[in-house]
């Protein structure tokens, strides 16, 4: 199971990683990084794995109730004895003590062998369930690192076309001075200025919120990140085949994984329900030492052994097993729907994801070619400004359409990395390994540091 796996291998990485915390995150921190302090701190998944280990001992709880189980009684008393008839009456004052062992073994019990294998696959089903919680961790991490990178991108973005606003208003302010152009050109140039530094403001802001989400994995502040090399490769899906990918969740979604079993207990549940209509049948073996004080023709002390063979038949118990047969049968109902309707959406979404990774792996490419265009087009516009075909207007849109070009190319990058994540996570086979792959196109050189907005 892969939730075994994801305990033991990152060991070695976490310790590493620990490095980082010590040193007050002198260096800027990778995704492997985050993501091992993660594996220990998020309490999300803490409070997983709590509940993961406490379902897991449901199957030797009900195993118990198969096994012998022998049990030790002891009582004392202090007691007197008046005879009424008697004169003078005489009293009598004595002590009883004793011990008891009592051994019991079940020997045709049906429910308590249903609430065993019931307890199997609730164990399965926890497992199940810890192995999605353990997925969702390694999704999360990503998200909200490139949640980061995205805001740094539109941060850039926001600074670039705010620059190139201003050193356009001051080149209008300079023509306008010689007559060159008109005072228009001067308060659009302004009005663009004023606005790019109000993007610059809110784009500030959500740079530096956007490390906040990392405290609440790892129980760190960040100040620093890496960032996405420009040589990540963005690929389509392989195989290149829809049908396949949704066959692959359909045996090894989590989620899909935890509805099965959660059906096999429902099935093992109506077997219990039905059970309360057959007999019990237990063993019990007793042995009692009893002590007296008092005057007894069987002597001061009694020993005594006794093996007996216990059987319960039920005969009439006021409808109630009845009703738990048919509420067993509801809930069986309810978890083959739940079953069904996982299933529906596992391919849905399968679906849907292979979809959006061949759709950003086309955008990608083509907010490639936006770019290059996008700046064509800005020289090209600058260029007629300047020889009085084009307007400041049109200069000052060019600009703007460069940097949002370059902004949704940033932007269809992280999605694509993103949609890899949840397509392997709807698949099942996403584990730690593909976090630390993806890794290796972490950029050292490339640093993020939290910003800390101005006020202007």
């Amino acid at each position: 199971m892969i939730w075994m796996y994801m305990m033991k291998f990152p060991f070695r990485r976490l310790v590493a990683s620990l490095f980082l915390v010590t040193g007050i995150q002198a260096q800027a921190a990778t995704l492997e990084e985050i993501y091992n302090l993660a594996v220990g701190n998020d309490p999300q998944l803490g409070a997983a794995q709590a509940v993961f280990l406490s379902q897991n001992e449901v199957v030797a709880q009900n195993r118990a109730l198969l096994l012998p189980n022998v049990a030790l009684r002891g009582q004392s008393s202090d007691n007197r004895r008046m005879l009424i008839a008697s004169t003078p009456v005489p009293t009598e004052r004595f002590n009883d003590h004793g011990w008891q062992a009592v051994l019991n073994q079940p020997i045709f019990r049906l429910d308590s062998w249903y609430r065993f294998k019931q307890a199997k696959n609730q164990q399965a089903e926890a497992v199940a369930n810890f192995s999605i919680e353990q997925q969702s961790l390694i999704v999360r991490v990503a998200e909200n690192y490139f949640a980061i990178l995205e805001a740094e991108a539109d941060l850039d973005a926001s600074n670039a076309e705010r620059n190139a606003v201003q050193r356009q208003l001051e080149q209008v302010q300079q023509r306008f001075d010689v007559g060159l152009v008109a005072i228009t050109d001067v308060l659009e140039s302004q009005a663009a200025y004023d606005s790019s530094t109000v993007n610059v403001i809110n784009a500030e802001g959500s740079q530096a919120t956007s490390f906040e989400p990392l405290f609440r994995l790892t129980g760190e502040n960040f100040r620093e990140v890496n960032g996405l090399a420009e040589d990540f490769p963005v690929k389509n899906p392989d195989p290149q085949n829809e049908e396949a990918w949704v066959e692959t969740a359909l045996k090894n979604n989590y989620s899909l994984t935890a509805a099965r079993e959660s059906l096999r207990s429902a099935e093992k549940g109506l077997k219990l329900a039905k059970s309360g209509f057959y007999p019990t049948v237990d063993a019990q073996v007793t042995y009692n030492h009893n002590v007296t004080g008092s005057v007894s023709f069987l002597g001061g002390k009694l020993d005594q052994r006794t093996m007996a063979l216990n059987v319960n038949v039920p005969l009439y118990q006021g409808g109630g097993v009845k009703s738990q047969v048919k509420a067993a049968g509801y809930n069986l109902e309810a978890a083959q729907k739940s079953l069904d309707l996982t299933q529906r959406r596992v391919a849905e979404s399968t679906r849907n994801l292979y979809i959006a990774i061949n759709t950003d792996v086309a955008r990608v490419r083509a907010r490639l070619r936006g770019i290059e265009s996008s700046q064509s087009a800005l020289d090209a516009t600058q260029t007629g400004y300047e020889v009085g075909t084009r307007n400041i207007v049109d200069v000052l849109d060019a600009q703007r359409n460069l940097y949002a070009s370059q902004l949704l190319y940033a932007s269809a990058r992280y999605q694509y990395v993103l949609d890899t994540l949840r397509l392997k996570q709807a698949v099942g086979t996403l584990n730690p390994q593909d976090l630390y792959d993806l890794n290796q196109f972490i950029d050292s050189s490339v640093i993020v540091s939290r910003t800390t907005p101005t006020t202007r």
